[in-house]
């Protein structure tokens, strides 16, 4: 009964999310669900932040995934088939975007899989996230796919090739647990112990368990009470007001819901 109750919530958050990611995006529908996690080989992180123990709520999203690409080179004019870490989705809150949140996310999966941000490909990239990939790690020469990826000319620098199939067997999944501590500001980071996707959602998942530090501080306080529709009369986009009312109804249901 636990479980399956447990169960029911992540999906709910990664579902909810999902669905912000997409407003964000102006995509017809949603990239990010269980549903798809559960199917696929997929990798979600997921950024938290803690109100009071045992509250938390969820602050940013970023699914990861490998894809065997035909990728070309135009340097030397040819094509080599690469399995490729992919960057699928990727958002944070408004109220926490420009704060570091992003950089630190994507950082801490960069140190996750033993990758360089030029070793990415990215999928249907937003023009908001290539201004972040150029502003934060300096990447901006595009080498199109004509697949819906795309990758940065620096990918063919190194011999990320080798580097990638160590991380990567048959199955699509990620075997080596990681144990990470880092730090932004100063502040010490959750410890976790990640496991693949399907161990996680499945019916026959074991256990596992999020450990936390309730006083920890991601970037000035933790989370205070935002107010989501501060300016909403001057903002005459619908697209808009419906993910800052979606964003809000994230937060306030994962407030008052005890049991999370």
């Amino acid at each position: 009964m636990f479980l399956s109750s447990l169960r029911n919530k992540m999906g709910w958050m990664v579902d909810e999310m999902g669905k912000v990611s997409a407003m964000a995006q102006e995509l017809k529908s949603p990239i990010t669900s269980a549903e798809m996690l559960i199917n696929s080989d997929h990798v979600l992180y997921m950024m938290i932040e803690h109100n009071s123990s045992p509250h938390f709520v969820i602050v940013g999203i970023l699914k990861m995934g490998w894809k065997k690409l035909c990728l070309y080179n135009k340097a030397v004019g040819s094509c080599k088939e690469t399995m490729v870490y992919c960057l699928m989705d990727f958002y944070i809150h408004e109220s926490r975007q420009h704060k570091g949140y992003g950089k630190y996310l994507i950082d801490y999966m960069l140190r996750d899989m033993h990758l360089c941000a030029k070793n990415l490909a990215i999928e249907k990239p937003t023009k908001n996230l290539l201004q972040f990939m150029w502003k934060h790690f300096q990447l901006s020469k595009l080498v199109n796919q004509g697949n819906y990826f795309i990758i940065y000319e620096e990918f063919f620098d190194d011999t990320f090739n080798e580097r990638s199939c160590n991380n990567y067997i048959g199955n699509g999944s990620l075997v080596s647990a990681c144990t990470c501590q880092s730090s932004i500001l100063g502040q010490p980071e959750i410890q976790t112990h990640r496991k693949t996707t399907g161990e996680i959602a499945q019916e026959n998942a074991m256990y596992s368990e999020l450990y936390y530090n309730p006083g920890i501080n991601y970037v000035e306080n933790q989370i205070k009470e935002v107010n989501a529709f501060q300016n909403v009369q001057q903002d005459r986009n619908p697209a808009k007001r419906d993910q800052i009312f979606h964003q809000n109804y994230l937060i306030q249901n994962m407030l008052n819901d005890n049991s999370i």
